[in-house]
């Protein structure tokens, strides 16, 4: 059953998979990121195995370098993009023009990218998925553009790749001598929690917390023809990172204007930006500079120490043509604060995570008040999709199963309305799963808006499975409308696909219950994990137990019932009551701690679904 349970698992996460879209290959242009990466998956930290090495390191016009991309260890890629960049750029505003022409001089199966307006400059990808370990190259370039380096990308499987990896310096000797010296690191003052509730509004997350131990924190204060904002959120301290506030009607995302905080760590500067969500989609879309420069008055930020701040001044009211910047006046918004990472001032999708959802405020606020907000929204209707998932898959499904497979034989001689007594707890425990499912089924549907899929795995997975799952919870009941009786030839093909349809739904279940203990929605801590994992195993272990106590006593009981049966032609007009099980005490009392224990688990995973 195990092994059937597995592959009944791959078999959906296949249906959800699509291996052309949600293959990780090479690159986005602007920041040499790979599409299609994973939710969950961020460039590696580790110094990269992989390296370019340059036949020398000057360049004059049409003079050739050889590339070599090479692998230091046993670690192979499948597929890169590399491209040359002028070290000068300075602009955050317009895209970087890749410079020169490359082409393989091995052979390797490559194709030609990221081509600029006027033609003189490319990028390189592989078009093939192969394992590679050393590829050789060639770049020429048809003028000079002050010094270069070559930045690449090596995609070694869809969870693993090293991102914008760069070359040594590339000289042109005719221009000024490179300048070594970093940058000391842009530092604001903190953002002062003190006057939160007194002297401006405050949204902390978590409640009460000091700005240097919050993971998010906004400020509003309003000076009459602009309003002072101030946000700023943990990070790792690592590369790039982003903040961001966002103005909405409603606690989700959509129709809302945001403010962005990002930091840039090729020109070491933080800024703020204006974006929207478009409205039904979970997209965000960065709006044009000039309206940014138009309705922002004054700003600052910093990224250090594991903090990322910004504190700037918006305008109340700005005429835009758009209509994505919104008067700061006379309405009232949920707070909404994310944060993520970031690549040249570019912001990467947040994952969907519990601790890396956005952070929404439980109710409206208007930005002329200043009151302290804590806690955040909550999501009820996913609440009570999990709550109720879980009450029909873990207590009732389970213990339905339990009774048929193994309880058949237990009280003969007892009829509950001229029925025996697992088919009466074993119907009526599923058709109150197959209510509680469609009741599920439906909340989820409304709190989506309709059908909606994560963009990666296992989160897409999840609703996928729910519908092979409700299908198979659907047409089970449908099929048990037309049971024939024990003595028919249809009687087999009836239990072999009421048995299928019921042991595929429930196999399937209990996976997809730990994918949705993931999603941030739900808001259910980490150690609750544990908690399902003890149940699963505990479950297990009674169902081999009492597997083995039915390959134990199986002889003992087909002798009894042979008995039975020999007494019964012997004695036709006499009424002979049917034989007890053997070992029927050891396995009622398996039942009793089943029951027992699935009562406790259920009541404290649907305490814990719905209070945190």
């Amino acid at each position: 059953m195990l092994r059937a349970a597995v592959l009944v698992a791959m078999c959906a996460m296949a249906l959800a998979y699509n291996p052309i879209l949600d293959t990780t290959t090479c690159c986005n242009c602007q920041t040499l990121l790979p599409n299609n990466v994973p939710d969950n998956v961020d460039p590696q930290r580790m110094p990269s195995p992989f390296k370019i090495i340059v036949s020398r390191t000057y360049y004059a016009p049409l003079e050739e370098i050889k590339v070599n991309l090479t692998s230091e260890g046993d670690t192979y890629f499948r597929s890169f993009m590399i491209v040359a960049w002028a070290t000068d750029y300075k602009s955050v505003n317009q895209p970087r023009k890749a410079v020169g022409k490359w082409a393989a001089v091995d052979g390797t199966s490559v194709g030609k990218d990221c081509l600029n307006n006027q033609d003189d400059g490319e990028a390189l990808r592989s078009t093939s998925l192969d394992a590679k370990r050393n590829v050789k190259l060639a770049w020429t370039s048809p003028d000079r553009y002050g010094h270069l380096e070559f930045r690449a990308t090596f995609v070694v499987d869809d969870d693993t790749y090293w991102a914008t990896e760069k070359s040594e310096m590339i000289v042109d000797p005719k221009a000024d001598p490179p300048t070594t010296k970093p940058p000391l690191p842009q530092i604001i003052d903190p953002i002062n929690s003190a006057h939160c509730g007194k002297q401006k509004g405050c949204y902390r997350y978590p409640h009460g917390c000091w700005e240097l131990y919050c993971e998010y924190i906004a400020t509003w204060e309003d000076h009459g023809t602009h309003i002072t904002f101030e946000i700023g959120a943990r990070t790792d301290g690592l590369d790039d990172r982003w903040v961001s506030l966002a103005l909405s009607n409603d606690t989700y995302m959509g129709d809302d204007m945001v403010m962005d905080c990002i930091h840039n760590s090729e020109t070491h500067q933080t800024k703020v930006s204006l974006s929207y969500n478009e409205p039904g989609k979970k997209q965000n879309r960065k709006l044009p500079q000039y309206l940014t420069d138009k309705a922002v008055v004054f700003q600052e930020g910093s990224h250090f120490n594991g903090r990322i701040r910004c504190r700037f001044q918006i305008k109340k009211y700005t005429k835009d043509s758009t209509r994505r910047i919104v008067a700061l006046t006379g309405n009232k918004w949920h707070i909404i604060l994310a944060k993520g990472n970031a690549v040249q001032g570019n912001k990467i999708r947040h994952g969907l995570l519990e601790h890396q959802l956005p952070v929404v405020s439980p109710y409206r606020v208007s930005l002329q008040t200043m009151p302290d907000v804590h806690d955040r929204a909550r999501y009820p209707l996913v609440k009570a999709h999990g709550c109720l998932m879980l009450f029909a898959f873990v207590f009732c499904s389970s213990i339905a199963l339990l009774m048929t497979k193994y309880y058949k034989p237990m009280w003969p001689n007892k009829r509950f309305f001229e029925q025996r007594y697992w088919f009466v707890v074993h119907f009526n425990l599923m058709a109150l799963a197959f209510l509680v499912v469609i009741i599920a089924i439906i909340l989820i549907f409304v709190e989506a808006g309709g059908w909606s899929l994560t963009p990666d795995l296992p989160q897409r997975a999840h609703p996928i499975l729910g519908i092979i799952i409700f299908i198979c919870i659907l047409i089970n009941p449908i099929i048990a409308l037309f049971r024939p009786s024990e003595d028919n030839s249809c009687r087999p093909v009836f239990n072999w696909f009421h048995w299928a349809f019921g042991t595929i739904a429930n196999i399937l279940a209990i996976p997809n219950i730990f994918i949705g203990m993931d999603f941030g929605k739900a808001m259910i801590p980490w150690w609750a994990t544990w908690i399902m994992v003890f149940w699963v195993i505990f479950h297990l272990i009674i169902e081999v137990t009492l597997e083995v106590h039915q390959c134990c006593t199986h002889k003992k009981n087909k002798e009894r019932r042979k008995k039975y049966e020999a007494m019964k032609r012997d004695n036709p007009k006499n009424y002979i009551q049917e034989p007890e099980p053997a070992g029927r005490r050891f396995k009622r009392s398996l039942l009793w701690l089943h029951l027992t224990v699935t009562s406790i688990i259920t009541i404290i995973m649907i305490i814990i679904i719905a209070v945190c």
